[in-house]
């Protein structure tokens, strides 16, 4: 047998020896091979069961996000409405601040002469009633004297101041009853030439007029009424003290000293 033949039995021997599986190997390969079917065969099992159960969530949560999307959309347009009107309410603010500014100005200038007219009345009212206060300051009221129809209310007047308090019957410029006619005498407003006549009757009416049935008492204005009428409690409390008070623009007055007004 030549030398290559025996080279190649060696190595067909060589190749079929190792070709041949042991039994080892031969249960491993089965073990893999069971195991690749078992898993190639699970595989197929979980996805259908999970590609449903996965359609099913996905169209869910598909669902889900539709309806958060369409809130936050109309939550997102609402917030910008509110900034839209925001803006145009906030341009508008601009734009008219200037006319904000001119009608505030305008304002205090008006409450300024305002205050100003209210100040300039009562300084006008306060030479009113002193110009009344004078002109009334030549008169007297005489309140009771009996009254006759067809009277000369003159006549009657300075006949009274003559006979009573021997004053001369020219010292009376005029007189003439107030009011509205009814049960009672209305008053009458005489006014002197001179205050000495006027304060000379005042000083002795208690005593000469305290028979008759009229008496005789300062013209007051409306204010001065009003002043006397507040002072008038004092007043009698002081007179039933045995005090002399005397009366003088809304104040009450002893031995000079200003008394406090009741109530």
């Amino acid at each position: 047998m030549s030398s290559s033949g025996i080279q190649t039995r060696q190595q067909t021997g060589q190749s079929a020896k190792a070709k041949k599986p042991t039994a080892k190997s031969t249960e491993v390969a089965n073990t893999s091979v069971m195991e690749d079917t078992e898993h190639q065969g699970a595989e197929r099992v979980m996805t259908d069961t999970e590609f449903k159960a996965f359609v099913v969530r996905s169209f869910i949560a598909l669902d889900t996000y539709e309806s958060r999307l369409c809130r936050l959309e109309t939550e997102m347009s609402t917030i910008t409405e509110k900034h839209n009107d925001f803006e145009k309410a906030l341009q508008y603010q601009e734009q008219h601040v200037d006319d904000f500014q001119a009608i505030k100005q305008e304002n205090m200038s008006l409450k300024r002469n305002f205050n100003g007219q209210q100040e300039e009345v009562k300084i006008l009212k306060d030479k009113i009633e002193r110009m009344e206060q004078y002109s009334r300051s030549f008169n007297l009221r005489f309140v009771g004297v009996p009254e006759e129809k067809s009277e000369n209310t003159l006549e009657k007047i300075r006949d009274i101041v003559h006979k009573k308090f021997s004053l001369p019957k020219s010292c009376v410029e005029y007189a003439h009853r107030v009011g509205r006619i009814g049960d009672r005498p209305r008053h009458v407003i005489c006014k002197f030439f001179a205050r000495p006549d006027r304060r000379t009757i005042l000083e002795k009416k208690k005593t000469v007029l305290k028979d008759e049935p009229y008496y005789v008492t300062t013209d007051l204005t409306t204010n001065e009424l009003s002043l006397k009428k507040k002072a008038a409690p004092t007043l009698k409390r002081l007179y039933e003290e045995g005090k002399k008070p005397r009366y003088r623009s809304g104040k009450v007055y002893v031995d000079n000293i200003e008394q406090c007004l009741d109530g």
